[in-house]
């Protein structure tokens, strides 16, 4: 899979500002179509304030704040995707359904981590984009950065989502230099885990330059969540393709306990697929 378009949540803000910029860097570097979105929501308001004031005198200032708002983060974007072929699009609308809905016009998702802050008016919710679009994401960690494509780490587990993952993350692949298969799962599995491991890593060869390396990593420990980042750090990986994994309870997505971890603990790029 080719990445020929991206899409990022445009911003003010210095959170916005790292991963608007990895994303157009990486626009640039593959001569692909960056689209903006800005999107914010109006959350709703009480008939009457403690100060007498209705709905009717505080609704149009909300408006016009929410157009203050999307200027200043059509500006922002615009300032911080010089060079790259761009466009701006920005709805009245709340920011994560906003997204899944534009997704459909690009091939990757570009967002930070979870930001924790629960503002659905204003803030994406990078788990439900994980769900719900439909598209690959690629996470840009905290301290932002370009993604380079030197040395890619896949986390293996035998699911459809990891074989997902690993086929929208091909082209990236292509570019490695080095890659490295870790094998999730039992104990007593290891030797499928390897075979397994060993047919993925033929795969992405015969679309790489790159032949894999492959590790198993014992999924009924503990620390297997901290031996995935090890392997990462051991590398120095660029990169960390997984699926991304979830369920739905009370109304919201909840992710998998691999898939919260590199979101929330990894300082390093990485490629989820659900």
């Amino acid at each position: 899979m080719s990445f020929r378009s991206l899409l990022v949540h445009a911003q003010p803000g210095e959170g916005s500002k790292l991963r608007t910029e990895a994303a157009a860097a990486l626009a640039i570097r593959l001569d692909a179509l960056l689209i903006g979105l800005g999107a914010e929501a109006i959350p709703p308001i009480a008939t009457t304030d403690p100060y007498g004031f209705g709905t009717g005198q505080w609704t149009p200032l909300l408006y016009e704040q929410q157009s203050r708002n999307l200027e200043a983060a059509k500006a922002a974007f615009a300032a911080q995707t010089e060079g790259a072929k761009t466009e701006w699009r920005s709805v009245g609308d709340l920011p994560t359904p906003a997204m899944a809905r534009v997704a459909r016009a690009v091939d990757l998702v570009v967002t930070g981590g979870p930001t924790g802050s629960g503002d659905i008016y204003n803030t994406a919710s990078t788990a439900e984009l994980l769900i719900s679009s439909g598209r690959p994401m690629l996470v840009v960690p905290p301290h932002g950065g370009r993604l380079e494509t030197r040395r890619i780490m896949v986390a293996w587990k035998d699911t459809r989502e990891a074989r997902r993952a690993v086929s929208d993350a091909l082209s990236f692949m292509h570019m490695a230099d080095e890659i490295l298969i870790v094998a999730l799962g039992p104990k007593e599995d290891q030797d499928a885990l390897r075979a397994q491991a060993e047919d993925v890593a033929g795969m992405i060869s015969r679309h790489s330059m790159a032949r894999p390396r492959t590790h198993v990593a014992v999924s009924g420990a503990d620390d297997v969540q901290v031996d995935l980042l090890s392997q990462a750090d051991r590398m120095d990986a660029d990169l960390i393709v997984s699926g991304a994994y979830g369920h739905s309870r009370a109304y919201e997505w909840v992710l998998g306990g691999v898939t919260r971890h590199l979101l929330h603990a990894c300082e390093r790029f990485v490629f989820l697929s659900h």
